[in-house]
């Protein structure tokens, strides 16, 4: 059967056969069924059977991968829910803005330009003015760090010079600011007039630190008088005092560290200072001669503390004087002083400072030598030496003070050897008396304890001192009475360390001490005479010569020692102690009175047939 072939225009390709159906809409189709009539009928009849086992396989195959990866499907599923919702809920809000918040914020920015445009204009020209001023500024910013970097490494002359160049800039740009600005002078007060108040500021508290560092530099010990002349001059070029203030500064100042150094001495010794200190305490049953060491150790240590308080404050004192006077007394350098003000009269103010400053030195050093000198005995005569000294060199610069010295130096030794006296002569008395006298019921006879040799006595005619015998030399007469013998030697002791130094102002106290000492032996002496109830000739005897060698021996010999040996004074121009005239009715304290006791023994040789 034959069958006519179809015309071209009546065959139509696949494609466009199926354009309808959902197959086309995959470009991936579109190229397979555009194959498709190429193929062979025996491909064309294997394939849906080819579809169908590929089908099946990849049913199969999902279904596996569904049962092994549900959860990552379950997932997927969740994201995609959320992604969609998220993506729903970003559209409304984009549509939101869009419709409603942009109109909303143009609307605003053109009520905000018609508001605030004024305001934005006068920024913009303030901002232009600090854009002129840019280098300017840029440079007066770097001072207030040029100044600290300037202070800080000791350079104040370029602080001073940068400080003042700082100033002189500031008030050209105010001027020149006031002068750009179109509005009144209270518009004028913006930001670079703030600007310039924070730099001067700024400059101010700079500056405010160097004149404390260089407050600081008087305060310093080890400072001399060219650091101190540099830094009075900077203060004097920043005005920060007028003269007289900056002179009381640095008065105070040096005083200060004079002071410190003096307490850091007083300190170091460990010397206390009250008056309860001058009454040594020795072991009972110590010897004179001990007590006389342990006497000399204290006074070498106090002697050594004042040598060296005297020469820290001797130089700490001329240091200041000498500076004081180059640096506000030289005439030469009035001109860059600064002058106090209108009220005050300057010359009453300096010659207020130049009245005191010597008193106030020597506050320094009187109190300690009234307080530490008396101690110092015997070993006074280094120390008066080093006063004299110290007193000639501040004589050189008006503070010549040996007027004052002399009374020290005189009640010192004076208190030296009362003290030496009383710890030496009572203390041997005083321990042969209660060995012999007081301690016992019955006092023991004058033959055991006041002679050496009880049948042995001196003749009575021997018994008086020789004029010929020299006050160097003690009378041997008295080496036949152990007691006077002993009271002797802690005399001729005492007098010994008193030849080291002896003031001839303090010649008068000497006197008076040794006569005092004396006095109390003598009257001790007496009374044990005169209460002695022995029947004994012998022992009458004894108390006789004793007395005698007391009253015509010991007593003349220890004067002339005094007055002739250790002063080189004539005896003449003292009354002889027996040549006064006693009272009766005087006092018990008067009885003591070494006059009194030398007539009461003459009095009672006399009534004894001496």
């Amino acid at each position: 059967m034959t069958t006519a072939a179809p015309t071209f225009g009546e065959l139509s390709s696949l494609p466009d056969v199926l354009s309808g159906s959902s197959l086309a809409s995959s470009p991936s189709n579109l190229d397979f069924l555009a194959e498709l009539p190429t193929n062979a009928l025996s491909d064309l009849l294997s394939t849906p059977t080819a579809f169908t086992t590929q089908s099946h396989t990849l049913t199969s195959s999902l279904t596996a991968l569904t049962h092994t990866s549900y959860p990552t499907f379950l997932s997927l599923h969740h994201t995609s829910t959320a992604l969609l919702t998220s993506l729903s809920s970003f559209d409304t809000s984009l549509n939101s803005l869009i419709n409603a918040a942009l109109p909303a914020l143009d609307d605003a920015a053109r009520v905000f330009r018609e508001k605030t445009g004024p305001e934005v204009t006068e920024g913009r020209q303030k901002a232009r003015l600090v854009l002129e001023q840019h280098d300017k500024l840029r440079d007066l910013l770097d001072v207030p760090v040029l100044i600290d970097t300037c202070v800080r490494n000791g350079l104040y002359a370029e602080a001073l010079s940068l400080a003042a160049h700082a100033s002189s800039a500031l008030s050209s740009l105010v001027a020149q600011t006031r002068k750009s600005l179109s509005n009144d002078e209270e518009d004028a007060q913006g930001l670079p007039l703030q600007l310039a108040d924070s730099l001067q500021a700024e400059i101010a508290s700079s500056l405010h630190s160097m004149q404390l560092i260089l407050l600081n530099t008087l305060y310093e010990p080890a400072r001399k008088l060219p650091a101190f002349w540099k830094a009075v001059q900077f203060l004097r070029r920043m005005k920060a005092m007028h003269e007289d203030e900056l002179a009381l500064v640095f008065i105070s100042a040096r005083i200060g560290c004079l002071r410190d150094a003096l307490d850091g001495i007083e300190r170091d010794a460990g010397i206390p200072s009250d008056a309860g200190s001058l009454e040594f305490k020795f072991p009972t049953g110590s010897t004179v001669e001990e007590r006389e060491r342990e006497i000399d150790r204290e006074a070498d240590d106090v002697a050594r503390f004042l040598k060296k308080y005297i020469d820290i404050w001797r130089e700490g004192a001329y240091d200041l004087v000498t500076q004081y006077t180059t640096i506000f007394l030289d005439r030469s350098h009035a001109g860059a002083r600064i002058a106090p003000p209108a009220d005050q009269d300057a010359s009453a103010s300096s010659y207020i400072m130049r009245q005191t400053l010597p008193s106030t030195l020597l506050e320094l050093l009187l109190p300690t030598l009234r307080s530490y000198l008396d101690r110092a005995y015997p070993h006074l005569a280094p120390l008066a030496t080093q006063l004299a000294y110290c007193s000639s060199a501040l004589a050189r610069v008006g503070m010549d003070f040996r007027a004052l010295l002399s009374p020290l130096i005189s009640r010192s030794v004076i208190s030296g050897f009362a003290r030496d006296v009383r710890l030496s002569v009572e203390h041997e008395w005083s321990g042969m008396l209660a060995k012999h006298v007081t301690s016992k019921p019955r006092p023991s006879a004058p033959s055991n304890w006041l002679v050496a040799t009880p049948n042995n006595l001196p003749a009575f005619k021997t018994l008086a001192l020789s004029p010929s015998n020299v006050p160097h030399s003690p009378p041997q007469a008295l080496a036949a009475f152990p007691p006077l013998a002993k009271i002797l030697n802690a005399y001729i002791r005492a007098l010994n360390r008193l030849r080291m130094l002896a003031p001839v102002d303090a010649m008068s106290g000497i006197v008076d001490g040794a006569e005092d000492c004396l006095a109390n032996s003598g009257y001790s002496l007496l009374q044990y005479a005169k209460d002695w109830r022995g029947g004994d000739a012998k022992e009458i005897q004894i108390l006789q010569a004793a007395g005698a060698a007391y009253a015509r021996i010991l007593v003349p010999w220890l004067q002339r020692a005094i007055v002739e040996g250790v002063f080189s004074t004539s005896l003449k121009d003292r009354q002889s102690p027996a040549d006064g005239t006693g009272d009766s009715d005087t006092s018990e304290e008067g009885k003591r009175e070494l006059s009194f006791i030398v007539r009461e023994w003459e009095s009672w040789l006399g009534s004894t047939g001496i």
